[in-house]
Parts: C-alpha cells; sequence; structure tokens
C-alpha cells in the first residue's frame, strides 16, 4: 500500500438494509461518488461488512451506511499511513439528525479488507464484546472529524431501532454489563452524557421520541432487566411493532419513571422549545486533520 492515498482513488461502499431513506440516500451517494459500490439487504451487520469488502477493489476502502449522508469535503482528503495504522478500522464522527450529537455513531468508516475480512462480530461473534459492536475487538482509529450526517429519523421504526441499539451500546462498559447499583459509576462519563441525550433530546423532529423511546428502552433491557438484547435489524423491528401498539408518551414516563428509579440517572422532560435550546447551545464542531484522533 502507498505511502498516501487521496479518498477520491479509494473505493466507498453503500451498505443498506431496510432504511427507508436508503434510496434517496444511494442516489445522492451516487451524485458525489459516482464509482460508489453497493451491498443491499444481507442479514448481519457482520455478514454485510464481509460483503462490502468483497465488493471492493481497493485495499482499504470506504462504507457509507445506508442512513447516511456524506459531506463532499471528504472527498477532498487525502490519507497519510505514517500517522494511522491502515490496518485499523477508520472511524469518522457523524452528526445525528434527531439529538445533534456528533460522534463515531453512524459516520463514515475505513476499512482495510484484510481487517474486515478476518473479524469476527455480530452475528459471526465468539464473545458477548464482540456480539454487541466492532468497536471492543477490532483495532479503532476513532478520528475527531466529521464528514457525514445520519438521517435516522425517517420513520418510528427507523427511529426506535437508531435509538435501542445505541442505547444498549452506551449503557455498556468496554462491552459488558454493569451491575445497576453502579451503573453511574462504571459508565464512561462520556457515554452517559450520549446516553441521557439519545434518551431526552428530539420532540422537535419528525419522530425524534421514537428515537429517545428506543434508547430508553434499550438501556432498560440491558441494565436493567439483564436482557441479552441482540441487535439484529430483524429483532428490533418486532420490538418496535410490539411498543407500536402502545400509547408513544404513556411509554416514555413508564421507561423514563424505571430508569430513574432503578439506575440513579436524572432524565429531564424536554419540550420541543427546549429541544432545539439544547442543540443550539452545543459547541461547534470544527474539523481539524483527517486523520486527527478523538481527544
Amino acid at each position: 500500500m502507498a505511502d498516501k492515498v487521496k479518498i477520491l482513488d479509494l473505493d466507498f461502499v453503500f451498505i443498506s438494509y431496510k432504511e427507508p431513506n436508503c434510496e434517496e440516500n444511494y442516489a445522492d451517494l451516487l451524485n458525489k461518488v459516482p464509482w460508489a459500490k453497493r451491498v443491499h439487504g444481507i442479514t448481519g451487520f457482520d455478514s454485510a461488512h464481509k460483503a462490502a469488502a468483497e465488493k471492493a477493489d481497493t485495499d482499504f476502502f470506504i462504507s457509507v451506511d445506508g442512513d447516511n449522508i456524506i459531506d463532499e469535503n471528504f472527498l477532498l482528503q487525502t490519507l497519510d499511513w505514517s500517522k494511522t495504522n491502515p490496518k485499523h478500522v477508520h472511524r469518522w464522527r457523524g452528526k445525528n439528525s434527531v439529538n445533534g450529537l456528533v460522534y463515531g455513531n453512524g459516520g463514515l468508516v475505513g476499512w482495510h479488507k484484510d481487517t474486515c475480512l478476518s473479524m469476527k462480530t455480530h452475528e459471526n461473534a465468539v464473545d458477548e464484546q464482540s456480539a454487541k459492536d466492532f468497536c471492543w475487538t477490532v483495532p479503532h482509529a476513532n478520528l475527531h472529524n466529521c464528514y457525514s450526517t445520519t438521517v435516522i429519523n425517517n420513520s418510528a421504526k427507523q427511529a426506535f431501532v437508531a435509538g435501542y441499539r445505541e442505547g444498549v451500546k452506551l449503557s455498556l462498559n468496554q462491552g459488558t454489563r454493569v451491575n445497576p447499583t453502579e451503573f453511574q459509576k462504571k459508565i464512561a462519563g462520556s457515554n452517559l452524557i450520549k446516553l441521557l441525550t439519545w434518551m431526552t433530546v428530539g420532540t422537535d423532529v419528525e419522530y425524534g421520541e421514537w428515537a429517545m423511546l428506543g434508547a430508553r428502552v434499550g438501556c432498560y433491557d440491558l441494565a436493567v432487566n439483564d436482557e441479552s438484547c441482540e441487535l439484529e435489524l430483524d429483532l428490533l423491528e418486532e420490538s418496535f411493532e410490539l411498543l407500536h401498539k402502545h400509547h408513544l408518551e404513556k411509554e416514555l414516563v413508564e421507561y423514563k419513571n424505571s430508569l430513574q428509579q432503578r439506575l440513579g440517572i436524572n432524565i429531564p422532560d424536554l419540550d420541543e422549545g427546549a429541544s432545539k435550546f439544547f442543540k443550539f447551545t452545543q459547541p461547534l464542531h470544527i474539523n481539524r486533520g483527517v486523520q486527527d484522533l478523538e481527544n
């Protein structure tokens, strides 16, 4: 592999499943990256990413999630392999369409084909950590810059599923469950802030409350009920269908009360104006070097 590589010289692979906005997002990607490839409808996160690696012709490739809209500034960047290890997963930040959070969730990801094809995660995992996500067992370079927006609220189901997955992952300590009595002590402060933001911010956007409910249910199932919390999309859609029959506002209140009682965390009620104000007061994210690591 060359010492430096232009992003424009890399393959892009769009990975979609059932996202209600995937077709328009793929069209947007092709408008910006005409050579982009696609894998669609493959069950299982590990299997889908391996299929993407097989599609890519370049040793290092960029994966774009089905709910992701890329920033064209990313295409102007050059990667210098003296700064980061090309065999590590390169995860750039994405901006969330519901709560405004800017972090690795939903962002663009750079993969070395060998790393992707050799990992065993999610449905192919051999341990609990790997079953929840790539981040705890596959070497990562978590990067500072944000080059995309992850749009998770084109439907109530999409918003709920996204919220549930993050509600679970942000409630873990290095991929493992903690005792409810130690929740506030054991969960990393930055993750606890993100978790509470998922649970409380979003009433100002369409289907935002479904993302909030998803995060509350995911956290409750893992931290309080000690459930296995399978994160595959088809299973989460079944959970949504069960909850969709109930009253949204009632479920939000019941899960809020349970989490506050069992975990000792404060979950405030933010109306539309307060939700907008919270996002307005957040510091503006300023990009630096394309391979600068997170602080």
